[in-house]
C-alpha cells in the first residue's frame, strides 16, 4: 500500500540529458507555423486583389486596334511599291513614268506629282537625272476598310551627267492610302 503519511519517498534517479538535437529543432519549428498563420489571410487578400485589378483591366481594355490585319497587307504592299513609281525616274523613260503615277496615285497627289515631273521635264532631259528609290523600311500606322497610313523610310539615289558620284539620301515619308476599286493608291505623302 502506497504511504499517504506525507513523507517523502525515494525517487529513482533518472539522468538529465540535453534535448535531443530533433527536438531542438521542434522547438524552433513552432514560431515558424506561428508566423505563417498570418501570412494565409495576407496571401488571400492579395488573391482577391490580383482577381480584382485583372477583371478592372479586361473592363476598361480599349476597343480594337486601329489595323486590321486583312487590310495590313495590301496597304504596306501598295505603299512600299507605291512610294518607289512615285519618287523614281529616268531622264529615258520620263513618259512611262509618268504614266506609273498615275496608275498608283489618286486625286492631289497625281495631280502635283504628274505636274511637278511635266514643269522640270527639260532639266531632267538636259540633266540626264536618273532617280532611283528603295524602301529601307515600313509599317502601317493605321488601317480600316477604306483609308491606311504607312510610314517609311526610303532611300533615293540621284545621278545627273553633271556630277559623276551619285548623291544617296534617306527620307523618313508618312504615305496615305485610299482604297479606290478595290486597289490601294497613294493620296499623300508627307516627309518627316
Amino acid at each position: 500500500m502506497p504511504d499517504d503519511t506525507g513523507t517523502a519517498t525515494e525517487v529513482e534517479d533518472v539522468p538529465t540529458t540535453e534535448p535531443a538535437a530533433d527536438e531542438q529543432h521542434d522547438d524552433d519549428a513552432a514560431p515558424a507555423r506561428g508566423l505563417s498563420l498570418p501570412l494565409v489571410p495576407v496571401l488571400a487578400v492579395l488573391l482577391v486583389l490580383l482577381v480584382a485589378g485583372c477583371a478592372a483591366l479586361w473592363v476598361t481594355r480599349p476597343e480594337g486596334s486601329a489595323v486590321r490585319t486583312g487590310d495590313y497587307v495590301g496597304a504596306l504592299q501598295a505603299a512600299r511599291a507605291g512610294i518607289v513609281d512615285v519618287t523614281s525616274f529616268d531622264h529615258v523613260t520620263l513618259d512611262d513614268d509618268i504614266e506609273q503615277i498615275r496608275t498608283v496615285t489618286t486625286g492631289d497627289l497625281q495631280q502635283e506629282s504628274i505636274e511637278q515631273l511635266d514643269r522640270s521635264r527639260q532639266q531632267i532631259t538636259d540633266a540626264q537625272a536618273v532617280v532611283s528609290t528603295t524602301v529601307v523600311g515600313a509599317a502601317v500606322g493605321a488601317a480600316d476598310d477604306d483609308r491606311a497610313t504607312v510610314f517609311a523610310v526610303i532611300q533615293s539615289t540621284q545621278q545627273t551627267s553633271a556630277s559623276p558620284q551619285a548623291q544617296v539620301q534617306r527620307f523618313r515619308v508618312e504615305i496615305a492610302l485610299e482604297r479606290v476599286d478595290g486597289r490601294w493608291l497613294l493620296s499623300g505623302i508627307t516627309g518627316r
